[in-house]
């Protein structure tokens, strides 16, 4: 294990958030206590990885006398061969595939099902002396890479036709996509500069790529490598000595040395908060307060399967949405809209659960779909996490997407007044917080104060609205390392009484509530908002209870559950819609 030391090899970063709108609290993105711990040193260079969503890393050797990639589940793990003979530069793991540079071969490929076994299948074969470099991956599955030799950076789409995206460029090698995809990043190995290509713009190839910020200089030269974004938008890029960081608009905002030159960056782990740095010494880790951008889940093959992720083309699909941007965070959503309805449509804003601390948009994918195949206009949104933003921003985020969608009602086919919201666990309490604290301005971003964000109907999946009382205060007092709402609302519920009491959905219950419905399992808690359903039913708010013999925390994505709870769902809106 090696410590690092304060000063110029480990830079605190801080993310400016406001907690409420007289108080603002700084998140470290690095930790000035973080130590970067050596995940393993049997490597003889380790290169890109990349990141499956669920814990699982995947590491390349491009110098061992048997090339190999490995792939481990935890830092404690020993990393396991799992492909041998291959030189893979880059890696992505993207629509349930892992991509691969394979820079000898000349080629882009992939590995349909990582763990099955066989042979990477060719999605791209370029000419001999088209040796490709870095790569990232899209929502959709395309491809973009460096080649470096040629200075161009490279599309491929999804059925492997290619061109070239940017031309002229000086050495270009690390890579990496914006949350939304809008936003193409490149480094150069040999000037140090780091460039942008705005995807969305139609550029000429040679005009596309522009540069955007600058990795110093040092007594090695610049040596601009490997590239990964958090969710939050900032960019790490690996230099000749150190992993500096820049948040969105390029401004440089801190760095890390670790004890050997830096090749690959990507932020990933169990938790999606731990930076991985790929060096000439191995393997290492440090946990960070950037979060991991998710992978999307597959979007074709089996579409009978009950939490299939795979998309009808009935279904019409914008993924990474923008629905909010707070100075320079993008806040995304993906939106499903079934073709075969007649507009206008009502919505759901799909909201995940994950402690207030984990969870990614696509969780609830399968939910979301079997919601809109059945007619709704369902938008799955991301929300700020602890590790990024302490409360309020998440349900101040939750109510701009509310917001987004009626002011964009048009566009998507929504009947405005029929906007109601589902959130399980956590994403359940942000829900029925939406539900019952619509009047509460502190509960908004300040632009969205004027704005109509009110719920026709909200469904609530074992989620707990008491939060200034009872277990998760409770909790908060008796094991604060382990609460999640320590973290969330940074402190305990004496420290932070006054956040603990804003984010209590129970207390703000008045006669504006609008219908809710509560879904659990036996096995999880049914009385967990007993006084809430007691209040709603004495101001004469429309409410009910819903007990899934035998189901546990979470059933909503089971294959075995989806379909019930689906139903109740939609039984329950079309009563009070």
């Amino acid at each position: 294990m090696s410590r690092l030391a304060l000063g110029s090899s480990l830079l605190a970063i801080f993310v400016v958030v406001s907690s409420v709108d007289s108080v603002a609290n700084q998140i470290p993105v690095i930790p000035a206590d973080a130590e970067l711990k050596l995940v393993d040193d049997d490597f003889e260079l380790a290169d890109g990885a990349a990141w499956d969503g669920a814990g699982q890393l995947f590491v390349p050797d491009v110098k061992k006398k048997t090339l190999r990639l490995y792939n481990l589940r935890k830092p404690d793990q020993k990393p396991k061969v799992m492909l041998e003979g291959v030189a893979i530069s880059g890696t992505a793991f993207q629509l349930g595939r892992l991509y691969l540079s394979d820079n000898p071969g000349a080629r882009i490929a992939f590995l349909d099902r990582p763990f099955s076994g066989g042979k990477p299948k060719t999605l791209a074969q370029f000419k001999a002396d088209e040796r490709p470099n870095d790569l990232t991956v899209d929502a959709h599955g395309n491809v973009y890479v460096t080649m470096t030799r040629q200075g161009t950076v490279r599309h491929i789409s999804a059925d492997g036709k290619f061109q070239d995206v940017a031309t002229g460029l000086v050495a270009p090698n690390g890579i990496a996509l914006s949350p939304s995809g809008k936003t193409l990043y490149c480094s150069s190995a040999r000037t140090g500069v780091i460039y942008r290509i705005d995807l969305d713009k139609d550029a000429p190839a040679d005009q596309s790529a522009q540069p955007w910020a600058q990795l110093p200089e040092t007594d090695d030269g610049f040596r601009g490598d490997g590239m990964c974004v958090d969710r939050a938008g900032n960019v790490y890029v690996t230099g000749a000595k150190a992993v500096h960081v820049y948040d969105a608009s390029g401004k440089s905002i801190g760095s890390i040395q670790p004890p050997q030159r830096p090749i690959n960056a990507i932020v990933a782990g169990n938790t999606g908060q731990s930076l991985y740095l790929s060096t000439f010494g191995g393997l290492y880790a440090v946990d960070v307060g950037g979060i991991a951008v998710s992978p999307n889940p597959p979007m074709h093959g089996d579409q009978d399967a009950p939490t299939s992720t795979a998309i009808d083309e009935s279904i019409k699909t914008s993924l990474n949405v923008v629905y909010h941007r707070d100075g320079n965070r993008e806040l995304l959503m993906d939106v499903f809209e079934p073709q075969s309805v007649e507009a206008p449509r009502p919505a759901i804003v799909v909201v995940h659960g994950g402690g207030w601390r984990k969870g990614d948009k696509t969780k609830f994918r399968a939910l979301a779909l079997r919601l809109a195949e059945l007619g709704y206009v369902t938008a799955a949104i991301e929300y700020r996490l602890a590790g990024e933003a302490h409360f309020p921003a998440a349900i101040r985020d939750c109510n701009a997407a509310t917001a987004y969608l009626r002011k964009h009602a048009d566009r998507f086919g929504i009947d405005p007044l029929k906007i109601s919201a589902v959130g399980g666990s956590a994403g359940g309490h942000l829900v029925g917080l939406m539900a019952a604290g619509d009047a509460n301005d502190q509960l908004k971003h300040r632009g969205n104060r004027d704005d109509d964000t009110s719920l026709a109907a909200a469904v609530v999946l074992a989620g707990p609205l008491e939060i200034a009382s009872g277990s998760v205060a409770d909790r908060s007092l008796e094991n604060p390392d382990a609460s999640n709402s320590v973290a969330w609302l940074g402190g305990d519920v004496n420290e932070q009484s006054a956040l603990y009491h804003l984010a209590d959905a129970f207390e703000q219950v008045d006669k504006t509530m609008p219908p809710t419905l509560f879904i659990s399992g036996s096995k999880d808690n049914p009385s967990r908002n007993e006084k809430t359903r007691s209040k709603m039913k004495a101001l004469g708010r429309p409410t009910g209870l819903v007990i899934h013999e035998n189901a546990a925390h979470g059933h909503w994505n089971r294959p075995d559950w989806i379909q019930t709870v689906v139903t109740d769902i939609d039984q329950f809106l079309k009563r009070h819609q």
